[in-house]
């Protein structure tokens, strides 16, 4: 095994173990959902579906079923937009709530991750991990969907 090898395994498990501690200790669906859609309607409440579509990095009837279920859990209303086929989905005082719990939660969590590292190790491992992910953008893996299937970068 070579040394990038040994080194990107590491990283590996670290983005593993972040992920877990965040599963255990923040919002459960973060990433897709609707912890998701309350995250970004908390950005940008009132946005129509189509721009969630982009935001979100979904399609339309899988972004539908997530609002359906956010309404039915008092999270979210649905309004008829002015555009053809179109609707805006807001924030319910509930919803408001829930969303910036998870945030908190989630900022909790990641200061509790990087408790042990200084202010200027901080600034280093994004600098580094910057330096990855445009790395890996330039050997043309960006993570944006294609079709059905996600683009997933093995080799960072």
């Amino acid at each position: 095994m070579t040394e990038a090898t040994k080194t990107l395994a590491q990283l590996k498990k670290a983005s593993k173990l972040t992920r877990l501690a965040f599963h255990k200790n923040g919002p459960k669906s973060y990433k897709r959902g609707q912890g998701a859609l309350l995250n970004a309607l908390l950005a940008n409440d009132g946005t129509t579906q189509r721009e969630l579509v982009k935001t979100m990095g979904m399609d339309r009837s899988d972004l539908k079923g997530i609002v359906k279920k956010a309404e039915r859990n008092g999270y979210v209303t649905i309004e008829d937009c002015d555009a053809k086929h179109t609707y805006a989905v807001k924030l319910t005082d509930e919803g408001r709530k829930v969303a910036e719990k998870r945030v908190a939660a989630n900022d909790k969590t990641a200061e509790s991750i990087l408790d042990c590292l200084s202010a200027d190790e901080v600034a280093q491992l994004n600098a580094l991990t910057e330096k990855l992910i445009l790395s890996c953008k330039d050997k043309g893996i960006n993570g944006k969907k294609k079709g059905r299937k996600a683009h997933s970068c093995h080799c960072c």
